[in-house]
């Protein structure tokens, strides 16, 4: 459903209508004024350049310049509103933005385990995942907690938006709990990950991924990512296996 609305609004007709009217009275009063001495030699030259029927076109393009006004204002009023609620969400009433989509996983199943099967003693894998973590992390703009999500905002430059597509691919085989959806948006790359409300604290310990990892050189962050994360609720499959 569209939630566009009209540029000429019913206020806006009736606001012209009293205008042209007014602009009708004017022209038709002019000569009156005149006759009855009201108003000098001013007046007097203006009468005389309206003739029969100029009243009508006076009146006429008052109405239409209020109107083009009003729509001008409204048009723009609502293209800056479109800005800023089109940015992320694709439309708003104003029509289609272009937003391409890199990357969109599936939704978890229901009652999806809150597990990662990555194994951790495979460190070049390991070690590579977060590498390009970090250098990702050096264009991201902000971090946007909603609803059931969090939103990863970069800037974009050649070559990131495969290296994220390349990082979120990798991260749902392992968490498939995690549901992760990509898209440029302007000059800008926008990494959206969702979790279910079992996974919420989990999905807010994935969120500080960009605050870990300046915390920790690079090494040295494994094992306190991976504290903090199984601290949150995340169960790590290799354990599982071992334990048995």
């Amino acid at each position: 459903m569209s939630n566009t609305s009209p540029l000429v609004t019913k206020k806006a007709l009736g606001f012209a209508g009293l205008a042209a009217l007014g602009a009708c009275a004017a022209c038709c009063a002019l000569p009156l004024l005149v006759a009855a001495g009201i108003g000098g030699g001013t007046l007097s030259a203006l009468a005389g350049l309206i003739r029969p029927g100029a009243d009508l076109l006076v009146a006429g393009g008052v109405g239409v310049s209020i109107l083009a006004v009003m729509a001008f204002r409204a048009r723009t009023r609502r293209a800056a509103a479109c800005d800023v609620a089109c940015a992320v969400e694709g439309t708003c009433g104003c029509g289609p933005v272009d937003q391409p989509s890199l990357l969109s996983t599936p939704s978890p199943r229901a009652g999806e385990p809150i597990v990662c099967t990555a194994d951790l003693k495979d460190k070049p894998t390991v070690r590579g995942q977060l590498d390009g973590y970090r250098a990702a992390f050096a264009h991201l703009r902000r971090v946007e907690p909603f609803e059931g999500g969090v939103r990863w905002v970069f800037s974009s430059r050649p070559g990131l938006a495969a290296e994220l597509t390349n990082l979120a691919g990798n991260e749902h085989q392992c968490c498939s709990f995690f549901k992760f959806d990509l898209q440029t948006v302007g000059d800008t790359i926008v990494w959206e990950t969702r979790a279910g409300k079992e996974a919420a604290r989990v999905l807010e310990e994935f969120a500080r991924l960009p605050e870990r990892l300046s915390q920790h050189a690079p090494g040295s962050e494994v094992e306190p990512i991976k504290e903090a994360i199984g601290g949150a609720g995340l169960t790590f499959a290799a354990e599982m296996s071992s334990s048995k």
